[in-house]
């Protein structure tokens, strides 16, 4: 019993720190990607800092929306998705109970 919540704890564990590494990088490169893009078009039309700016911005914004949609999918389902059925009975028994369940809802 001790093994099984060690292991649940360990996996909530990973998924946090996934997450949490996941929400880094997402902020992290679209700061990055906006930055370039701004710079770029700095250069291409002669406008040093105004676009460098606006892409930083733009960056910003991005960044914290897909950080918004990561933790939104996170709230609506924390548990993994569960293991498929393994031999043709339990598919079976899971794709009759998935009818039941969609009859009834």
């Amino acid at each position: 019993m001790r093994d099984s919540r060690k292991k649940k704890q360990t996996g909530d564990t990973m998924r946090m720190l996934f997450l949490v590494t996941q929400i880094g990088l997402c902020m992290v490169s679209a700061i990055a990607v906006g930055g370039l893009l701004g710079c770029g078009a700095d250069r291409l039309f002669g406008t040093l800092p105004v676009l460098t700016i606006v892409g930083l911005l733009l960056g910003v914004v991005a960044g914290f929306r897909s950080v918004w949609s990561l933790v939104a999918k996170y709230a609506k389902d924390p548990e993994p998705p569960e293991a498929k059925p393994v031999d043709a009975k339990q598919a079976e028994a899971e794709a009759e109970f998935q009818r039941w369940k969609n009859r009834k809802g």
